[in-house]
C-alpha cells in the first residue's frame, strides 16, 4: 500500500514537485494549490484526514497551519535555502542593470536566516551595501511582508526585493517593485521526500506493533442480589458488545473467564487517548448494560508478552485511579485517564537533567512532572485548582491538594486567586505554575 502524502503549495512549484515525486513509487502524492497562503488552513481541514503525511512548499504555510491547527500527524516543509538562494543571487550578478561588478547591492529579503544569506553572498563574492531582513516572522502577515519590501523600495533604500512567498512576489511586481522569487531546487525537494519516506516507513512499522487490552469484569459479576438468570443475561449482553467491538476494531477476542476479557489488535487500530475512541464506546456500552464501570488497561509492545505485561500495568493504574482506561506503550509512554476530561500523555522515563532537577526540587517523581506538563499543554491552561487537577490527572482530590502544596513549598506554584464553586462551599484556591521560569533560570 502506497504512502499517502498531501502536498500543499503555490501553483508555480507544482510541476517540479510532482516531477521529483515520480522518482519515489512508494509515495502517492497529490499537490493542491492556493493563491494566498492563508488559504492553507481551509485546505488542510478539508483533506488532511485522508493522508498520512502533509508536505508544504515553503515554511510560511507550514507555520500558519502549525499556529492555528492541531494536526496529529507528521508535517514537513520544503525549505528555501542553499542552491535555491544561489540561483536568485546568480541572476543578480548577470543582470546588467545592477552592475554588481562595480557597485554594491542594496536589497531586502524575507523568510530566510541572516547567516544563510550572508554565507551565500560571501561565497559568491557579491558586495552588499545594505541588506534588510524581514524580522517579524512570528506574525506571518502577508500584507506586512509586502509593505516591508514596498516601503524600502519607495524610500530608495533598496534596489531589489527577494521573497520566498509567491503571493508577496506577485503583489510586489504589480506595485512596480523589482522583485525576485526564491523557489526550491530539485535536490532540496528530493531530500525532503526521502525524509518523508523514512518517516512513513518507521510509522507503519510502529502501527503494526501488537496491542493487548485487558478489561476487569470481576466486580460486575460479584453482586449477591443477582439471580443466576440475571447473571446469564448480563453475560450474553456483554458477549454481544465484545463481538461488535472485535468486528469494528479487527481484534481477536479472548474471554478467559468471568473475571476479565482480553483482546488482541495492533497499535494502528487504536486511537491513542482520544475521547471518541472505539475503546471508550466499548466501556460506555458495558456501563449501559450493567450500570457499573469497567476498568481497562491496554499495553503495546514488540512481542505479545511485552504487550500483555504493559496491559497489566495499565490496568493496575486504571483500577487504582478508578478511571476508564490507560494505555502503556513500549517506550514507557502513558496515555490517560480518559473519563470526563481530555486525555493526557506522559512518559514514565526521562533522562532530561532539567526535569530530573525539577522533580528533585519538588520532591515528586519525574513521571508526575511529565504528567503536569502534559496536562497544561493539552488543556492550554496557565492556572488550575485542585478539583481540575484531580480530574485531569485521574487522582483523588486529596492527592491533588497535596501535590499543589508540595509545588507551592518548592516555589514552583503560587496561589494567584480564588473562585466560588457553583454550589455552596469554601472558595477554591487557584494556582499558577512557574515551571518554565525556573527551567529558564536554571539553564542560564
Amino acid at each position: 500500500m502506497k504512502i499517502r502524502v498531501l502536498a500543499i503549495g503555490p501553483y508555480d512549484i507544482e510541476k517540479v514537485v510532482m516531477e521529483v515525486a515520480e522518482e519515489y513509487p512508494e509515495l502517492h502524492l497529490i499537490y493542491l494549490t492556493y493563491l494566498y497562503e492563508n488559504e492553507v488552513i481551509k485546505i488542510v481541514k478539508e483533506y488532511e484526514e485522508a493522508y498520512e503525511i502533509i508536505l508544504f512548499a515553503g515554511s510560511l504555510p507550514y507555520h500558519i497551519v502549525n499556529r492555528h491547527l492541531k494536526i496529529n500527524k507528521p508535517m514537513f516543509y520544503i525549505p528555501f535555502e542553499g542552491t535555491a538562494l544561489y540561483r536568485v543571487l546568480f541572476k543578480l550578478t548577470v543582470d546588467p542593470k545592477f552592475n554588481l561588478q562595480y557597485q554594491s547591492l542594496k536589497m531586502s529579503i524575507d523568510n530566510l536566516q541572516k547567516y544563510e544569506v550572508e554565507e551565500s553572498l560571501s561565497e559568491l563574492e557579491i558586495k552588499v551595501h545594505k541588506t534588510y531582513y524581514y524580522d517579524d516572522q512570528d506574525k506571518y502577515d502577508l500584507e506586512n511582508m509586502v509593505r516591508f519590501h514596498y516601503e524600502l523600495w519607495k524610500n530608495e533604500q533598496i534596489q531589489v526585493a527577494i521573497t520566498c512567498v509567491g503571493s508577496v512576489y506577485e503583489k510586489l511586481v504589480k506595485l512596480g517593485v523589482p522583485a525576485l522569487r526564491i523557489i526550491p531546487t530539485r535536490s532540496t525537494i528530493r531530500n525532503r521526500l526521502q525524509l518523508i519516506l523514512a518517516t512513513a516507513r518507521s510509522l507503519r512499522e510502529q502501527e503494526s506493533q501488537i496491542a493487548i487490552g485487558i478489561i476487569d469484569l470481576e466486580h460486575i459479576f460479584k453482586q449477591d442480589h443477582l439471580t443466576d438468570y440475571q447473571l446469564e443475561r448480563r453475560l450474553l449482553a456483554l458477549k454481544h458488545i465484545f463481538v461488535d467491538y472485535g468486528e469494528k476494531s479487527q481484534s481477536i477476542i479472548k474471554w478467559t473467564d468471568r473475571r476479565e476479557l482480553k483482546f488482541i489488535t495492533t497499535r494502528g487500530a487504536l486511537k491513542l487517548g482520544q475521547k471518541d475512541s472505539t475503546e471508550n464506546k466499548l466501556l460506555n456500552d458495558i456501563f449501559q448494560q450493567t450500570d457499573m464501570r469497567a476498568n481497562m488497561g491496554i499495553g503495546i509492545g514488540k512481542t505479545a508478552n511485552e504487550a500483555e505485561l504493559h496491559a497489566r500495568e495499565a490496568l493496575k493504574k486504571a483500577k487504582k485511579t478508578n478511571t476508564n482506561y490507560y494505555i502503556y506503550d513500549e517506550n514507557g509512554e502513558i496515555y490517560g485517564p480518559t473519563r470526563g476530561t481530555s486525555p493526557i500523555s506522559y512518559s514514565l522515563r526521562n533522562d532530561n537533567k532539567q526535569l530530573l532537577d525539577l522533580a528533585e526540587k519538588a520532591n515528586v517523581s519525574v513521571s508526575t512532572i511529565n504528567r503536569l506538563l502534559s496536562f497544561f499543554d493539552v488543556h492550554g491552561k496557565t492556572t488550575v485548582n485542585a478539583n481540575e487537577l484531580a480530574s485531569g490527572l485521574g487522582i483523588t482530590l486529596r492527592s491533588a491538594r497535596r501535590l499543589l502544596n508540595k509545588l507551592e513549598q518548592a516555589e514552583l506554584a503560587a496561589v494567584t486567586g480564588q473562585e466560588q464553586p457553583a454550589h455552596r462551599g469554601r472558595p477554591r484556591q487557584i494556582y499558577s505554575l512557574n515551571f518554565d521560569s525556573w527551567l529558564i533560570k536554571d539553564v542560564n
